[in-house]
C-alpha cells in the first residue's frame, strides 16, 4: 500500500510539470530581401500564456500588427518586421527570448530564406539567445538532429503515452510478446503520425487526447483483474495496435503545434518518429533497469506484487485526465 502511494504521488507530481515542457515555436520566413513574416506559438499552461517575448539585436520595425489567437490550448501569434537598415538581413543578427532563462520550456526556432532553406536551432534556459549565421554555411543536418531530439523529449515528458507503454509492458508478460507488442504500437503509431502530420487524414484533437487517458484506464483495469484468459492479456498487440492508431494523432497534434519545415517536411516528420522511438525504447529499457535494481535490493519483489500499485496509480490518474480532457471539449 506504501509504494502504491508513493508511486501515485510521484506520478501526480510529474504530471504537475509535464505541459510546461511542451515546446514553444518561433519560425522567421523571409518574404523579401529585408521583410520577414513572424509565427510565435506558445503552449499555455493551465489556461495561461507564460510571458515571454521574441526580441531582435538589429534595427527592425514592426509593420503590421500582431494577429493572436488561442488554438489548441496554445497562443499564436503572427506579424511583420522589416530592418531599418538597407544593407542588413538577419545574418549576424541575436534573437533572444525573453523570459526563457530559469523556465522549464524550450522553443523550436526556424528560420527559412526566400529560396526555402532552413535553418533550426532549440533554444532553452541555458541558450535562450541565437546569432543567425548565413544559411549558406549551415549544414543540412541541423534540422534532423532537432526532430530526432524533440521526438524524443516528446515521448519522455509525455507522461500519458509513457503510462500507456508501461501498462503495456506489464500486460506483455513474456519478451517475446512485448517484442510483438511494442512493435505493433509503433507502427500504428507511426501510421497514423504520417497520415495526420501530411494532412491525409484529419480528425479532432480533444476527443482523440479523451481517448488516450481512455486507453490507460482500460489497461490500468485489465491488470487489476488480471485474468489470464483476457484477450489483453493473451494477445496484448491487439491492444497496442488499436490504441496506437489514437496515439499517433496524438504525436502530430504536437507536430501540428511546431510545424514542419518546408522543404524538408518528409524528413522531419521521418526524424521526429526516429526521435519518439528511441525515446520510447529508453523508456522500456530504464524500466527493466529500474525492476533489476529493485530486484537486487529486495529479492520477494515480483511484477505480481506490484499489479495493484500499477493498476490503481495509472488508473485513478488516467481517469482524472479523461474527465478534465472531456470537460475542454
Amino acid at each position: 500500500m506504501k509504494l502504491g502511494m508513493f508511486l501515485l504521488g510521484m506520478i501526480f507530481s510529474a504530471c504537475l510539470w509535464a505541459d510546461d515542457l511542451r515546446p514553444a515555436s518561433l519560425t522567421i520566413q523571409q518574404v523579401q530581401p529585408f521583410a520577414f513574416d513572424i509565427s510565435w506559438t506558445v503552449p499555455l499552461k493551465n489556461g495561461v500564456r507564460p510571458d515571454f517575448s521574441v526580441k531582435f539585436s538589429g534595427d527592425f520595425r514592426q509593420t503590421s500588427p500582431k494577429i493572436a489567437r488561442r488554438l489548441n490550448n496554445t497562443s499564436r501569434e503572427n506579424w511583420r518586421i522589416e530592418s531599418n537598415d538597407a544593407a542588413a538581413g538577419l545574418a549576424g543578427e541575436t534573437i533572444t527570448i525573453v523570459g526563457l532563462r530559469g523556465s522549464t520550456y524550450e522553443v523550436l526556432l526556424r528560420l527559412v530564406d526566400e529560396n526555402s532553406q532552413t535553418i533550426t536551432a532549440v533554444l532553452n534556459t541555458d541558450k535562450p539567445d541565437y546569432v543567425v549565421p548565413a544559411i549558406d554555411s549551415v549544414e543540412g543536418e541541423n534540422s534532423i538532429i532537432a526532430y530526432i531530439g524533440l521526438g524524443i523529449e516528446h515521448i519522455l515528458i509525455g507522461l500519458d503515452h509513457l503510462l500507456f507503454v508501461a501498462c503495456l509492458v506489464y500486460i506483455s508478460g513474456t519478451r517475446r510478446k512485448l517484442l510483438l507488442t511494442i512493435t505493433g504500437f509503433t507502427i500504428a503509431h507511426s501510421v497514423t503520425l504520417i497520415l495526420a502530420a501530411t494532412e491525409v487524414l484529419v480528425i479532432p484533437i480533444p476527443p482523440v487526447e479523451a481517448v488516450i487517458a481512455l486507453s490507460i484506464v482500460f489497461l490500468a483495469w485489465e491488470i487489476a483483474k488480471n485474468r489470464e484468459a483476457s484477450l489483453s492479456l493473451k494477445y496484448p498487440i491487439l491492444v497496442s495496435s488499436s490504441f496506437g492508431l489514437l496515439h499517433g494523432f496524438g504525436f502530430a497534434s504536437v507536430l501540428a503545434d511546431i510545424g514542419l519545415p518546408e522543404g524538408e517536411k518528409l524528413s522531419a516528420l521521418l526524424c521526429f518518429n526516429i526521435g519518439v522511438e528511441i525515446g520510447q525504447l529508453l523508456f522500456v529499457t530504464s524500466l527493466f533497469l529500474v525492476f533489476w535494481s529493485l530486484k537486487k535490493l529486495y529479492q520477494p519483489l515480483s511484477m505480481q506484487m506490484l499489479r495493484f500499485p500499477t493498476s490503481y496509480s495509472c488508473g485513478v490518474l488516467a481517469t482524472f485526465w479523461m474527465f478534465e480532457r472531456l470537460a475542454s471539449f
